[in-house]
């Protein structure tokens, strides 16, 4: 009997890891992006209804956001988890896929917090430019940019917090 017919060092169980792990951070990064095109398609439709390829009929912000939440956001749960499941297994121990997951989950909180910020930020900055420059478009547009920017740093902000997970795998005790 050979080390590899112990359950915790089979090829089954590294599998298993890999999918858990891959299919939790793609179900997180999924609801992340619900979570953030909830907000989004409430402040500014038309950008998922204009600005984006249309999918479906509807112009519910409701609709988009269930279905941009998702299109946008799986493969990179999938990159991400991927990223995560070949980190473990380089450790001499690695970690059960629930610590790791929950450190995703604290991650996607955090994002969809500092994603929100942005929002309103960039919202309320705009609030600084003078009435007499404002063209009739002055709403919708101000709208349009912090839904914009929001999601421009949401790819960016995933890609930190997935190298900070990374790092918290590799480092774990």
């Amino acid at each position: 009997m050979g080390l590899e017919s112990l359950p915790l060092l089979s090829s089954s169980y590294r599998q298993g890891r890999f999918v858990q792990l891959i299919g939790g951070c793609t179900l997180f990064a999924c609801l992340l992006g619900i979570a953030l095109d909830v907000v989004t398609a409430n402040v500014a439709v038309e950008y998922f209804t204009v600005h984006h390829p249309r999918l479906i009929a509807s112009q519910n912000p409701w609709a988009m956001a269930l279905l941009w939440g998702v299109v946008a956001a799986w493969w990179a749960g999938a990159l991400g988890g991927a990223f995560a499941a070949i980190v473990n297994e380089f450790r001499s121990s690695p970690l059960p896929p629930h610590q790791i997951l929950r450190w995703v989950e604290v991650a996607c909180v955090v994002l969809w917090g500092i994603m929100v910020l942005i929002l309103v930020g960039i919202y309320f900055a705009a609030e600084m430019v003078p009435m007499e420059a404002r063209r009739e478009s002055f709403e919708s547009d101000r709208r349009l940019v912090a839904v914009a920017m929001a999601h421009q740093y949401e790819y960016w902000l995933g890609i930190v917090a997935a190298i900070v997970v990374g790092f918290k795998i590799w480092r774990a005790r």
